[in-house]
C-alpha cells in the first residue's frame, strides 16, 4: 500500500469518524430533545394532573354547590308555589272580602232605605193620626147639639108636662080638663125627638157617612124642636131632590145641623112674622145647595162677616168643609129686610 493510499484511508477514517461523532451528537442530542421532551412532558402532565386534580375538586365543589343549588331551587320553587298558593288565597279573601263589602253596603243601603221608609211612614202615620184627630175634634165640634138648645127642650117639655096635669080636674071621680087645646108638639114627641137627635149626634163620631133621607129626617125632628120652643116661627122646608137622590146621596152625618143651630140662637124667632125657610137642590153644575134663611135681629149694615164667637157652628162646619169637601162653599151674610141667609154648595166628588 503506498502512502496516498493509508492517507486516503486514513481520511476516510477520519471522514467516517467525523460523521459518526455528528451521528453521535445528532443522536445525543435527540437523546437530549428527547429526554428534555419527556420530562416537560412528564412535568406538564404533573401540572395536568394537578390542574386536573384542581379542576375536578373545584368541578365536585361546583357540583356540591349545584346540588346545593338545585335544592335551594327546589325549596324556591316549593315557597313560590306556597307563595302563588297564598297570593290565590289573598286574592280570593280580598274578592270575598270586596263582595262583603258591597252586600254589607248594599244591605246597609237597605237598611238605610227601609229606615228612611220606616221613618217616612211613621212620619205620614203621625201626620194621618193628627190628621185624624184634627177631623174628629172638627166632627166633634160639628156634631154637638147645643146644651142650651137642650136645656130648653127639656125644661119646656117639663113645663108643658105640668102645665098638663095641672090643666087635668077631677069632679066625683071624672077627670076633665080646662082651658083651651094647645096647637102644638106633644112633650113626649119632643122628648123622644131630643133623644134621637142626642142619639144621632153620638152615632155620627163614629160614622163615615149617611144616607140625606137620614139626615133630613133629622133636620125635620129638629124643626119640629124648634118649633115647640119657638111656635111662632114659621117654619117652610122645600126639598126638591127626587127620592133617588135623597137614597143614594150620602154626606157626613149632622152637616146640615149648624144651619139650623145658628138660626135657632140667633136668629129672631119670636116675633109673629119670625120663619125659617130651607132650601135643598142640586144646582146647574149638579152641586148639591143647601140654603137657610132666617129673621134676624135688625141691623144698621148689612155686612156679610160672621162672628167667630157667636157662630161657632158654622166655623166648625166651615173646617169640616176644608177636611173632607174641600171643592165645597159656604156663604153667610145678611140681608135686607132683617133676614139672614146661610147657604153650602156642596161638591160630593
Amino acid at each position: 500500500m503506498n502512502r496516498y493510499s493509508v492517507l486516503y484511508n486514513q481520511y476516510a477514517l477520519t471522514e467516517q469518524i467525523e460523521l459518526l461523532r455528528s451521528a453521535f451528537l445528532i443522536l445525543l442530542c435527540v437523546l437530549i430533545l428527547v429526554i428534555i421532551r419527556n420530562w416537560y412532558n412528564l412535568y406538564k402532565k404533573r401540572s395536568f394532573r394537578k390542574n386536573n386534580r384542581l379542576l375536578k375538586e373545584k368541578l365536585d365543589a361546583q357540583q356540591l354547590n349545584i346540588s346545593k343549588f338545585d335544592q335551594q331551587l327546589r325549596k324556591t320553587e316549593s315557597l313560590e308555589r306556597k307563595l302563588n298558593k297564598k297570593v290565590t288565597e289573598i286574592f280570593q279573601l280580598e274578592k270575598e272580602m270586596e263582595d262583603y263589602k258591597q252586600k254589607f253596603y248594599s244591605y246597609l243601603s237597605e237598611k238605610e232605605k227601609e229606615i228612611a221608609q220606616h221613618k217616612e211612614t211613621n212620619n205620614y202615620q203621625k201626620r194621618a193620626y193628627e190628621r185624624f184627630v184634627d177631623y174628629k175634634n172638627v166632627e166633634a165640634n160639628n156634631t154637638r147639639l147645643g146644651a142650651h138648645f137642650i136645656k130648653n127642650v127639656i125644661s119646656q117639655i117639663y113645663k108643658d108636662i105640668e102645665e098638663t096635669d095641672n090643666s087635668y080636674k077631677s069632679f066625683l071621680g071624672i077627670n076633665y080638663k080646662r082651658g083651651e087645646k094647645k096647637s102644638k108638639v106633644p112633650p113626649i114627641k119632643a122628648l123622644k125627638n131630643i133623644f134621637k137627635l142626642l142619639d144621632y149626634n153620638v152615632s155620627a163620631l163614629n160614622k163615615e157617612h149617611t144616607t140625606l133621607e137620614e139626615e133630613l129626617a133629622h133636620i125635620n125632628m129638629f124643626l119640629d124642636l124648634i118649633k115647640y120652643l119657638k111656635p111662632n116661627t114659621n117654619i117652610n122646608f122645600s126639598n126638591k131632590l127626587n127620592s133617588e137622590q135623597n137614597s143614594s146621596i150620602k154626606i157626613k152625618p149632622t152637616l146640615f145641623f149648624p144651619f139650623v143651630e145658628n138660626a135657632l140662637k140667633h136668629g129672631a124667632l119670636n116675633n109673629v112674622d119670625s120663619f125659617i125657610s130651607i132650601i135643598l137642590k142640586e144646582n146647574d153644575d149638579k152641586q148639591l145647595s143647601y140654603c137657610l134663611v132666617n129673621s134676624a135681629e135688625q141691623r144698621l149694615d148689612y155686612d156679610s162677616k160672621v162672628s167667630q164667637s157667636s157662630n161657632f157652628g158654622l166655623n166648625a162646619l166651615q173646617q169640616l168643609l176644608n177636611a173632607y169637601y174641600p171643592k165645597s162653599k159656604l156663604e153667610h151674610k145678611t140681608l135686607p129686610n132683617n133676614q139672614y141667609l146661610s147657604e153650602l154648595t156642596l161638591s160630593l166628588n
